[in-house]
């Protein structure tokens, strides 16, 4: 089917950028965008839906390229407004695994359902869903991933899934500080289910569901496994995307076990690449500033196209701000952004990508509105390497969404970057299409039955919530 989006204020990806068409047309064929320009310019065939987008912005998808869809439901009013001790300690350490343990399958496949309910609701058409470990919910059994994976699939987004695996896992001593166990055979019987996972997986639900390798934090996660994981990534042409950087914990653990900093490490494991993908990025260094790494490790991470993946809200409301996206542009290092945890509304977190970067800067011209909209559109295309993402341009899929600016809040718009980013929620989301397809029209979600998913998540939570106080 022909659909044309007509009268819109479109921003089109021209001459490698994005740029404003102020009354825009965005032409698609099935699931193919075919023509974007001026509204002029335009095809007159015959078009088998003309959608008025009059009042409207109209942006491609956003993509949330770190995030997890199964437990933050019930971590949710568990780790914030708690001390930390100087470094996600508590929250990381102790409350986070004690949370996971409580979850059983059945509460994270409901957790899944409602989580991308919300995601497709805030205008999110690719996500990239980063699940647990071996003992969280169900003891390393696969099946919750692709129930999980198919929960995705009948939601109508695109979805990258990374099934977590590691060596050993953490938790926090009674004494406050943090211990490290191996599991008796070191995660590999983990790692296999997983890489067969991905290879049975990616490409389901005509492509829109594809696979990651996702080995888990860098400070569980022995070389060898590293390594395995670049040698599959590589036979398999799969991303990777590891959470580093995460804490000072951290990184002090990987300079007294291995005598290298987090980059020095990742580097020698071999996993830096144009398909890797660094989740969190906020401690490179031993004070958590971009600009005391040395040389070498940030010629590195530029040289080979890494992308650093920023989680600016669930990193504020604990206290932290990353320092900073603006010093990771001017080295010329790539650049994303997720939520992580909730909301899932990635307008939230390109807000606080913006001004917790002014901060740390303290100039309120770093991390302008049109750079972090690139890093959630662009930027994570580009990390997962697709060149059909993230950009209304012809041969590009269409995922597009559309914005309401005819409200008291939006108008005038005199700048649809700075709207976007400084203003604008996943709640002005009017219409959004994946793969040329609409699951969400007037702001309701089509493909999932919402008030169902949410009945029965605030049962898991109940079931959750009372192992957690036994």
């Amino acid at each position: 089917m022909r659909r044309h989006i007509n009268n819109g204020t479109v921003i089109a990806w021209i001459d490698n950028r994005h740029q404003i068409l102020d009354r825009g047309s965005v032409v698609f064929e099935g699931n193919e965008i075919v023509f974007v320009g001026a509204a002029h310019e335009g095809p007159v065939d015959r078009a088998d839906e003309v959608i008025d987008a009059t009042g409207r912005l109209v942006i491609p998808g956003l993509i949330n390229s770190h995030l997890h869809v199964t437990d933050t439901a019930f971590t949710k009013g568990c780790l914030e407004d708690i001390g930390d001790s100087g470094g996600n300690l508590v929250s990381l350490y102790s409350v986070l695994p004690t949370v996971r343990h409580a979850t059983d399958p059945e509460a994270q496949v409901t957790a899944a359902e409602c989580a991308f309910a919300e995601l497709a609701r805030t205008g999110s058409t690719t996500v990239v869903e980063l699940g647990y470990d071996f003992e969280i919910g169900g003891d390393g059994d696969i099946a919750i991933t692709e129930r999980v994976a198919e929960a995705a699939g009948r939601s109508g987004l695109r979805c990258y899934s990374g099934p977590r695996y590691r060596t050993r896992h953490y938790g926090q001593n009674s004494d406050g500080g943090v211990y490290y166990q191996d599991y008796p055979d070191k995660g590999r019987a983990r790692f296999e289910a997983c890489m067969e996972f991905c290879r049975q997986w990616d490409g389901r639900y005509d492509d829109r569901l594809r696979t990651m390798l996702a080995p888990g934090q860098v400070d569980t996660c022995d070389a060898e496994l590293l390594r395995d994981t670049r040698r599959v990534a590589d036979e398999q042409k799969t991303p990777i995307q590891l959470h580093a950087g995460q804490s000072p914990n951290e990184f002090r653990r990987i300079g007294e076990t291995i005598g290298k900093t987090t980059v020095e490490y990742l580097a020698d494991c071999g996993l830096l690449g144009p398909d890797f993908i660094i989740g969190h990025g906020q401690s490179p260094s031993a004070d958590g500033d971009v600009n005391s790494m040395a040389a070498h490790e940030t010629a590195a991470l530029r040289d080979s196209g890494t992308t650093i993946c920023h989680l600016p809200w669930v990193k504020a409301r604990r206290g932290n701000i990353i320092n900073s996206i603006q010093k990771y542009r001017d080295l010329g290092i790539r650049q994303s952004i997720g939520t992580d945890t909730y909301p899932f509304d990635l307008f939230n977190d390109m807000r606080m990508a913006a001004v917790a970067c002014k901060i740390a800067e303290g100039a309120a011209d770093a991390a302008p509105a049109q750079d972090i909209f690139h890093m959630a559109t662009i930027g994570g295309a580009d990390a997962l390497g697709r060149p059909d993402l993230g950009r209304l341009a012809p041969g590009c899929r269409a995922d597009i969404v559309l914005i309401r600016i005819d409200t008291p809040k939006a108008a005038p718009v005199y700048d649809p970057f700075k709207f976007l980013v400084l203003a604008a929620s996943g709640e002005d989301v009017e219409r959004v299409i994946v793969d040329g397809k609409t699951i969400v029209q007037d702001g309701k979600v089509l493909t999932i039955d919402v008030p169902a998913a949410v009945r029965q998540l605030n049962e898991a939570g109940k079931r959750v919530r009372s192992r957690m106080e036994t």
